[in-house]
């Protein structure tokens, strides 16, 4: 269930209105105290499982996620995550609908600025869910995570990953450190939590035309090229096809 902010934010300090060039930062003193909080308690915030698409679309499971592998979550590779505001009767903002807050192994670590997800209309019987992209630190052990609509919260959550065989009997100090050192760089945790909106997308460079599968979002690992493995011009390295493969009518000629 949606919990009130008070835990997580001075009275002080009351969520402020999102505007284009700070959508986000009306929450930030207040989140610092939250996420010091759950720092404490995190021990007692249960894995969250995966629950049935069916569950979650009816709304009797408030998240849902699906790896680009079809894979369980693993540190490295990317992570889609959805959420159903209302399995836990949080009401959406009418302004900016819903907003993800979350950090890996730590609440700390690239939490404390709650983003925007991205609403996506289910018609209008069903109401909206909400989705937010992952690009998961190699470091990363887990992900713990709330939502907000500026007022109330639902949460904290806790995301485990698989993390590499080679690194399995590795102590927890070894990814907090590697972690460290990840997001320490200028932008990593902008890079690793990223809206499903416009607000990334220029940022990045695009490529063609692929609005219906990722032009609302900005992809880190595109590489396009020719993928026909029988073309002089094959690229093993591409994972879009930008259409540079000759055809067979241009061999002839």
């Amino acid at each position: 269930m949606a919990a009130n902010a008070s835990i997580f934010r001075s009275p002080a300090q009351p969520f402020q209105p999102f505007s284009a060039t700070n959508r986000m930062r009306g929450l930030a003193n207040g989140i610092l105290t939250a996420l010091l909080f759950l720092l404490i308690k995190q021990k007692l915030i249960f894995m969250y499982p995966l629950p049935s698409w069916a569950m979650f679309e009816l709304g009797k499971a408030p998240v849902y996620w699906k790896t680009m592998n079809g894979l369980p979550p693993t540190s490295g590779e990317k992570l889609k995550l959805f959420y159903n505001p209302e399995a836990s009767k949080l009401a959406p903002n009418e302004e900016f609908g819903i907003a993800f807050n979350g950090g890996f192994n730590q609440p700390i670590m690239c939490g404390g600025e709650p983003r925007q997800m991205l609403k996506k209309a289910r018609g209008k019987v069903d109401n909206p869910i909400y989705t937010i992209q992952i690009c998961i630190p190699k470091h990363a052990v887990n992900l713990i995570f709330s939502f907000t609509n500026g007022v109330d919260w639902d949460g904290p959550y806790r995301l485990q990953f698989q993390v590499p065989k080679a690194w399995q009997n590795r102590p927890i100090e070894f990814f907090n450190q590697g972690l460290a050192e990840e997001l320490s760089k200028e932008g990593a945790c902008d890079r690793a939590i990223f809206p499903d909106t416009s607000i990334v997308v220029d940022r990045c460079a695009m490529i063609g035309n692929l609005s219906k599968e990722g032009g609302d979002r900005c992809s880190l690992d595109w590489v396009p090229g020719c993928m026909d493995p029988t073309s002089h011009l094959y690229n093993p390295l591409a994972n879009v096809d930008d259409g540079s493969c000759p055809l067979d009518s241009d061999v002839e000629e």
